[in-house]
């Protein structure tokens, strides 16, 4: 599995939206990827961002407070000083999920799709295959999933 960090920014309202900016950046920062994960009326603000890869594992040798710091350090050379003005900060270090040790999927090496690919869809028997790893779109994201459990439930239909 990948190693990313997942965390989230509430703030009372979508404040960079006033200077014209999206809610996303993408950068070599600790926090290198974000976007406005505010809701739709922006009855509040909320910042999405990511930390991966070896910031991921660096980063999640600190503490919570580091990383929070941090967080709020990138979001600030993003969007201004607002950005240290939060309600909450959220985070998910998937690397330290019991169930997933890691995120988004399982990484292949190389020449594991073009060699083994196929084995992660063929059905054993009466076993049919899902989850995110198996899907044919969106692998590695919820949807990804969702499209490989319809695919395997449509598979043991059309098996009996």
């Amino acid at each position: 599995m990948g190693t990313a960090i997942k965390l989230l920014v509430i703030y009372d309202r979508p404040f960079w939206r006033d200077e014209g900016l999206s809610g996303f950046a993408f950068s070599d920062l600790p926090v290198g990827l974000t976007y406005d994960n505010s809701p739709a009326d922006a009855s509040s603000g909320a910042i999405v961002g990511f930390i991966e890869g070896r910031p991921a594992r660096d980063w999640g040798a600190k503490s919570r407070q580091a990383r929070e710091a941090e967080a709020l350090r990138s979001l600030e050379l993003y969007f201004g000083p607002r950005a240290r003005r939060h309600l909450g900060y959220l985070e998910k270090y998937w690397a330290d999920d019991p169930w997933s040790r890691g995120c988004y999927a399982g990484i292949m090496p190389p020449g594991g799709w073009t060699g083994f690919g196929r084995a992660l869809r063929t059905p054993v028997g009466r076993i049919h295959w899902a989850g995110t790893e198996t899907a044919t779109e969106w692998m590695g994201y919820v949807e990804g999933a969702l499209q490989s459990g319809e695919r395997a439930a449509a598979e043991v239909i059309r098996a009996d």
